[in-house]
């Protein structure tokens, strides 16, 4: 883990730079289109709208002007298989949250991240309602802004009450409910729940409605919708910044596969000795 760095002297500098400038317009983008975008189906039966084209195409303008050898993996793009080749891969979400943008809940973002040799070196976290930046570069920290605010340096920690599993149906739930309830019982003192918030780096940050882990956990036969580009960014801010991000196995994200998704599941913690204890307990599930 890092010593927080300051983000302008860290390496890869310049990428951090121009991954959170193209999320802040990403978000300016899409923030012009709130509320009167046109929304449309895609074949998997999930929502998409003109706005996640726009800021996409926006993120693609800008990481390509500034980094035109590099590879590029986006939820709304064709998947290039030439990418694998490529030792470089900007992984993007340019919507995280398109039905909370169509329902006008504030709760979506942008996600940027830069995966070298499959793993991040590089992410940008973005919400464009709030204002709200969350960065993060590999060996360096991570970092939180807020409009009016100085950047500073991102720290997750456990609260003091019984911590809080939570999962959505991208994760696994409801079919995974009972495995995820004999896991926390074997903790004798967590609580799972089924979110209806944005499940990223910005549900670890405390508050009230902050939870301790994210488990995407497969169960009754049914894959995860985890891609790499919901989690890449997230992955790198949360381990940045304290947390731990694994497979079930306890083995490391990697990006830049084949196939983008992660079936075989992932569990996202602010603690380490918790993500420990609770691979331990899925380790004893049958």
């Amino acid at each position: 883990m890092s010593s927080s760095r300051d983000a302008t002297t860290a390496p890869y500098a310049r990428e951090l730079e121009v991954a959170t400038a193209a999320a802040r317009a990403a978000g300016e983008v899409i923030l012009g289109l709130y509320g009167r975008a046109a929304v449309s189906e895609k074949a998997d039966g999930t929502v998409v709208t003109q706005a996640d084209y726009a800021s996409d195409a926006a993120i693609r303008a800008a990481l390509s002007s500034a980094f035109p050898g590099d590879a590029l993996l986006t939820e709304e793009g064709a998947d290039e298989p030439a990418r694998r080749a490529n030792d470089r891969c900007w992984i993007v979400d340019p919507i995280d949250g398109t039905a909370q943008f169509v329902a006008r809940t504030g709760d979506f973002d942008v996600f940027i991240a830069l995966a070298v040799g499959g793993a991040p070196v590089v992410a940008a976290s973005y919400q464009p309602t709030t204002g709200i930046l969350l960065s993060a570069v590999a060996g360096s920290g991570a970092w939180i802004e807020q409009p009016e605010q100085t950047r500073r340096p991102l720290r997750l920690s456990l609260g003091p009450g019984r911590p809080v599993v939570a999962t959505k149906g991208w994760l696994g739930a409801p079919e995974n409910l009972a495995r995820l309830e004999r896991v926390a019982s074997r903790l004798q003192a967590a609580d799972v729940v089924v979110a209806t918030r944005s499940l990223c780096a910005r549900a670890l940050l405390p508050g009230a409605a902050s939870v301790d882990v994210i488990a995407g956990v497969p169960a009754g036969g049914r894959r995860l919708g985890a891609w790499e580009w919901d989690l890449a960014a997230v992955d790198l801010i949360v381990r940045e910044a304290g947390g731990a991000v694994t497979d079930l196995a306890g083995r490391p994200l990697r990006y830049n596969q084949p196939t983008p998704r992660f079936d075989a599941g992932v569990l996202l913690s602010r603690s380490p000795a918790l993500h420990e204890q609770l691979l331990c307990a899925l380790a004893q599930e049958p």
